[in-house]
């Protein structure tokens, strides 16, 4: 009997080069891949091409339960269940990041299945390949669905290990520590094969050893971090981006971005169609009249974004102004909503009036270059934000993100980046913050501040961190620089952090709205999608 592999990851591409615009030809039999000439080859690329609709709901069940965004309105759109960690079994978007990552999976395998080490040097890094890309797989799954290693990982469960290439299997859910210890092998058997470096949008040497570096600060595992962490810095092989340049994190093409070092490549006009009205940058701004623009930059963010104005990561956030002539301090009430009074300039001061009587905006400096605006509202100080008139929906301000939109000029394509190296100094920080080198994690952190264009005043040092721990302000700083790429959330729970939402959004709207949400709760992880449950009739044991 032959079995068909209807998985989307097991397809034939007719390619005439080492292309992912190619489109499907048909999916195979086993038989069929063994006797076709090349079909290894299109299975490869045949995986990558998957990553592009695995990609969209990634971002939405990493991204959306985020501190860094600020939603609209309600939606009937199942991203709103992310948003507000109301969780339901019946989630079409976590079903859809499910089964697509095992789409992925199932394909690695069957590519994994068939090829042996050391047969040739092409095959040691197709082999290399689909390991890293099976291990990038299951490492997100377990965050997404196990609860983060440092909880009692031997006992709580993540998702099946499935190793193999039998569609008909059907698997129980391995802990987190299994899951993890899978990883680790295969991303160090991986990183032993590579042959070849074939761009960033290919799993590589370089790639497998972030990963690795990743994984171990997630486990705890600190010195391995770090030694991780130095191979890819000494390495050479990548550098930052001039502050000049820090907004073609999003706006190159992946390959001319020397930051970067993986990638999932998007393609002009290939990849593009409606306006980009079905893209991920789409939520996040309206460009050229395309775009939901309904998702917005954070009010936590932006009070920590523009504590200096120097600091180029704004550059990713457009305030959307309705009257540049009129001047608004734009503050937050006890009920969570935004507020403003008119604000006019006199000399160096913000002036307003309330009830007939005139004030100025309280202006605080930290002396190290970075201030912040404070009003004065019925006895309450409260932190302001000056801008021109912005527009609102639904009385949410309208700052548009801009990080997943205009590649190459054209609206909202993106290539979603997995990693690069700012988050490589980052980890190495953080690590080093947890062995107790301060001062080791502070440099690092100060090449990422220096390149945001944070003067010499505001670099962090030991006689500086005004009562806040390393570990602290490493994880601000990953909040600022690695804002909308998936990491947030991860950040904030595994270190035992709670993440706080007292700031607007529709989060706030419902009677059951979690404005904190301990790093202990139930809802930090998805529900299993109940319809994986039912069609392994039951093996699937449902998070609590």
């Amino acid at each position: 009997m032959k079995h068909k592999f209807l998985y989307s990851s097991i397809i034939f591409f007719f390619l005439s080069s080492c292309s992912l615009d190619k489109e499907p030809f048909t999916d195979l039999t086993n038989e069929s891949i063994e006797n076709t000439e090349g079909a290894i080859d299109a299975l490869n690329l045949g995986n990558y091409h998957t990553l592009k609709s695995w990609v969209e709901n990634w971002h939405r069940v990493t991204e959306y339960p985020s501190d860094e965004v600020s939603l609209s309105g309600t939606t009937t759109d199942a991203f709103f269940y992310n948003y507000n960690y109301n969780r339901i079994v019946n989630n079409g978007r976590v079903n859809s990041y499910w089964e697509n990552s095992y789409k992925i999976i199932a394909g690695t395998n069957n590519i994994l299945g068939q090829l042996e080490v050391g047969t040739s040097e092409k095959n040691d890094q197709i082999i290399a390949e689909n390991l890293y890309l099976r291990s990038l797989m299951y490492f997100y799954l377990t965050n997404v669905f196990g609860r983060p290693y440092n909880q009692n990982p031997e006992i709580n469960l993540a998702v099946p290990l499935k190793l193999n290439a039998d569609p008909f299997e059907v698997l129980p859910r391995n802990t987190v520590k299994e899951v993890y210890q899978q990883i680790i092998s295969d991303l160090l058997k991986a990183e032993t094969l590579f042959k070849s470096y074939k761009g960033n949008i290919y799993a590589s040497e370089y790639a497998t050893q972030a990963l690795l570096a990743r994984v171990y600060l997630f486990m705890g595992e600190n010195e391995k971090a770090i030694s991780y962490a130095d191979k890819l810095i000494n390495s050479g092989k990548f550098t930052l981006l001039t502050r000049d340049k820090y907004t073609e994190i999003a706006t190159a093409a992946p390959e001319n971005n020397s930051e970067t070092i993986f990638a999932i490549k998007f393609l002009k006009d290939v990849d593009y169609s409606d306006n980009g009205w079905y893209t991920i940058g789409s939520m996040y701004a309206t460009i050229n009249g395309a775009g939901w623009g309904e998702m917005y930059a954070s009010r936590s963010y932006l009070e920590e974004v523009r504590k200096y104005p120097e600091d180029v990561r704004y550059s990713f956030v457009e305030p959307v102004v309705a009257d540049k002539n009129e001047l608004h301090a734009y503050y937050v009430d006890d009920n969570y909503k935004y507020n403003s009074v008119i604000v006019k300039q006199e000399g160096a001061d913000y002036v307003y009036t309330v009830n007939g009587s005139k004030n100025t905006l309280i202006k605080e400096s930290n002396g190290a270059g970075s201030f912040q605006y404070f009003i004065k509202i019925a006895g309450k100080i409260r932190t302001a934000l000056i801008d021109k008139k912005l527009e609102d929906r639904n009385g949410y301000l309208k700052y548009f993100i801009l990080k997943c939109s205009g590649q190459e000029g054209q609206g909202h394509l993106w290539s979603p980046v997995i990693s690069r190296l700012a988050e490589i100094y980052l980890i190495r920080a953080e690590a080093n913050a947890k062995i107790g080198r301060t001062q080791q994690a502070l440099d690092d952190l100060n090449v990422i501040r220096k390149r945001a264009g944070i003067p010499t005043a505001g670099l962090w040092t030991t006689a500086n961190l005004g009562g806040k721990s390393a570990l602290d302000v490493v994880l601000s700083e990953r909040k600022l620089e690695l804002a909308w790429e998936g990491h947030r959330k991860f950040d904030v729970f595994r270190n035992g952090y709670t993440l706080d939402r007292k700031y607007p959004g529709t989060h706030i709207a419902n009677s059951n709205s979690f404005l904190t949400v301990d790093a202990k709760a139930n809802e930090i992880i998805d529900f299993i999608p109940e319809q994986q449950i039912t069609l392994t009739h039951g093996i699937l044991k449902q998070n609590p």
